[in-house]
């Protein structure tokens, strides 16, 4: 017999909580976090949407919605789209952001829950992202054709050598 506290293996529940302007965003932004959720193969069990950012966070519907389901073992994780989405004042820096993100995430680690964002944070200014080498889409083009199972060696092919043992 499971208590309601013990979770199926592969399966952790977890609920997605945004804070967006409209019903438009909060769709598009929802789908997105679903499909991260999903692909970890976690099970979402509650959405909650917030309009109003400028709220405090505790006194928000939707946050509240949360940690009601965090509090009765319903979810074991909270999902979000940025790290802004669970701070009280959005005008604020993304380094405040991240301050309050993290005191937010030990405070619910330390419960037995995790606090997770699903957008990918934006490259610093000022990056360059890698230059491409000569080489690059041949491997490319092998690793592709090697997944598929069309692998062919490219002397066999009549190419030549192989850019990798030629210094390219």
């Amino acid at each position: 017999m499971t208590s309601d506290h013990q979770r199926p293996t592969g399966c952790i529940p977890v609920a997605i909580y945004l804070c967006a302007g409209d019903a438009p965003a909060a769709d598009l932004l929802a789908a997105h976090v679903r499909a991260f959720a999903e692909t970890r193969q976690w099970t979402v069990e509650l959405l909650a949407v917030d309009v109003d950012a400028a709220q405090p966070l505790v006194s928000r519907p939707g946050w509240q919605a949360v940690t009601h389901a965090l509090s009765e073992h319903i979810v074991a994780g909270v999902v979000t789209w940025t790290r802004g989405t669970v701070h009280d004042d959005p005008g604020t820096t993304p380094n405040h952001h991240t301050a309050a993100f993290d005191r937010l995430a030990t405070v619910l680690r330390e419960r037995g829950a995790f606090l997770t964002v699903a957008a990918r944070p934006a490259a610093p200014a000022g990056t360059i992202p890698p230059r491409r080498s000569p080489g690059d889409h041949w491997r490319r083009r092998q690793l592709t054709s090697s997944a598929a199972g069309l692998f062919t060696p490219r002397r066999a092919a009549g190419l030549g050598t192989d850019p990798r043992t030629t210094g390219c």
